[in-house]
């Protein structure tokens, strides 16, 4: 890859797992860490892009909603 040789990587920050794209400065993301990929080498775990990471969220909020919400 062109950007290997770059100092610090890719100038245009990490890759989302999801969409293949660059998560750029500034867009709305979420550090997303698999229990089956914890250091990213399988392209599962890492910074998403906030839109590609919202269906599970959503998955994992109506969960939470099912068992009576989080519990302060």
């Amino acid at each position: 890859m062109a950007f290997d040789l770059e100092p610090g990587g890719d100038p245009r920050g990490p890759w989302c797992p999801k969409c293949k794209l660059p998560v750029m400065k500034g867009q709305p993301q979420t550090k997303m860490t698999f229990p089956e990929d914890p250091d990213g080498s399988r392209g599962m775990s890492g910074l998403w892009h906030g839109e590609c990471s919202r269906p599970f969220w959503d998955t994992f909020s109506h969960v939470l909603d099912m068992l009576g919400g989080l519990k302060k």
